[in-house]
């Protein structure tokens, strides 16, 4: 049976766009407590799929001016509250917690013990969060190793496709399945762009050689597979409660932008 293909298939028929392969080696130096191994003892991979963001959820700072109904001071506090986060977010996390128990359901019925995570800052995620502050496991990182992306100057992935302006989540496996290759070619802009550095209005994103103390300058010509800066979540969150900007840093990036 071609594993691989059947994973490709139920993914891709439940809503998921992006699927990758990491093997567990490429997580070598992982934090103690982060390595897949660390959660399943034979782990041989980790499967990561992602759902892209619809980018009309993003461009919300014209939507509903002139409302009969909502009045202008508490329209951007609406359409980030209720709508950013249902079609943006809530509704996505349930699609990958649905995705990928399938494919965990799948590869168990092959035979292969195999473990899921919900997706990051999602509703099962946040009482963990509020605790111990950072993930059980990193998204982000398995989606980069998975070649599915690199690590932007806006501490997200850039895929080239769609930019920062997807989702993920991921799967560990016993399974031994044909990796995906890693990036080779930058995806991410850099300095060059630094929208998402310009338009933060919390300057909440801390560049490794700006503001980042003891960190060298990234090289702008080599595939970033870690992160290259960091978010200030205090200041995240500030920014967000008071001006309503979530989401800004994934709206301005160019890259994989709709032309229409």
């Amino acid at each position: 049976m071609d594993i691989k293909g059947a994973l490709e298939r139920v993914a891709f028929s439940e809503g998921a766009t992006l699927l990758g392969v990491a093997p567990v080696e490429r997580f070598n130096g992982a934090p103690f407590g982060h390595h897949p191994g660390d959660f399943l003892a034979k782990a041989r991979n980790v499967v990561v799929i992602g759902v892209p963001i619809p980018e009309g959820v993003l461009r919300r700072e014209e939507m509903m001016k002139g409302s009969q109904f909502v009045p202008e001071e508490e329209r951007l506090e609406l359409l980030q509250n209720y709508f950013y986060y249902t079609s943006g977010f809530e509704v996505i996390n349930t699609r990958l917690e649905q995705i990928t128990l399938r494919l965990a359901l799948l590869l168990q019925e092959e035979g292969y013990r195999t473990l899921f995570f919900t997706p990051t800052f999602g509703k099962q995620y946040n009482n963990y969060y509020q605790k111990y502050r950072f993930a059980p496991f990193s998204h982000r990182h398995a989606a980069v190793r998975a070649g599915l992306g690199e690590f932007g100057l806006n501490n997200l992935v850039v895929n080239s496709k769609y930019g920062p302006r997807a989702r993920y989540n991921s799967i560990i496996t016993a399974a031994e399945l044909p990796a995906t290759p890693l990036l080779k070619e930058k995806v991410c802009l850099g300095k060059s762009c630094g929208k998402c550095l310009e338009e933060c209005p919390g300057d909440a994103i801390i560049d490794a050689g700006h503001n980042l103390q003891n960190s060298p300058r990234p090289d702008e010509n080599a595939v970033w597979l870690d992160p290259v800066s960091k978010t200030d979540h205090t200041l995240c969150v500030k920014s967000r409660e008071e001006v309503f900007c979530e989401g800004r840093c994934l709206a301005v990036c160019p890259v994989g932008m709709l032309k229409t």
